[in-house]
């Protein structure tokens, strides 16, 4: 027996790197509140809250989520964690990896390395060296993973007169 495929067109499931810009994320976590933890969120794979325009196969998928991040040097993610766990993989740049809710361990990596966080430990990343970095994330489910904040960050947030919380639903703000 045959299999037909059901794919009308095939171009409809591919997102070219050129294109990268329709993908941008409104989704701005807490963190970049603060200049050093400014990004761009590219909304790659999964997560249907954060796109705009019609929507497209590649955010119908249910298993896992994709984003890209692009990060200028000296920036990144603030120290997070969440209950699922999530993958890290360096497109361009070097960049710093950090576990542990104080930064207790760290390693570099460059192109093509990759590193799975495990569920619920603190993590985050910032772009060292001259280069912009970008890193692909992946995360399982159909939008992003609960988050939770240390309470430094929390603290630091909130003497900006930020009105935060150290839990954040991604997508939430973007569904009301």
């Amino acid at each position: 027996m045959a299999i037909k495929s059901t794919t009308p067109d095939i171009e409809a499931h591919v997102l070219r790197f050129s294109d990268i810009d329709q993908r941008e994320s409104p989704y701005r976590p807490i963190d970049m509140l603060l200049e050093r933890y400014d990004r761009k969120r590219y909304a790659v794979v999964g997560r249907p809250a954060e796109q705009k325009g019609d929507p497209t196969p590649l955010d119908q998928v249910d298993a896992f989520n994709i984003t890209y991040l692009k990060c200028e040097p000296g920036k990144g993610l603030a120290t997070h964690g969440h209950p699922t766990p999530e993958a890290f993989i360096v497109m361009a740049g070097q960049w710093k990896i950090t576990l542990g809710m104080n930064a207790e361990q760290e390693t570099v990596l460059g192109p093509f390395d990759i590193i799975s966080v495990p569920p619920d430990e603190m993590h985050g990343a910032e772009v060292i060296g001259d280069e912009t970095g970008w890193m692909m994330t992946i995360n399982a489910g159909h939008g992003g993973a609960k988050l939770f904040w240390p309470p430094d960050l929390v603290d630091e947030l909130r003497a900006t007169g930020a009105a935060v919380s150290e839990v954040e639903i991604p997508g939430d703000s973007l569904q009301k």
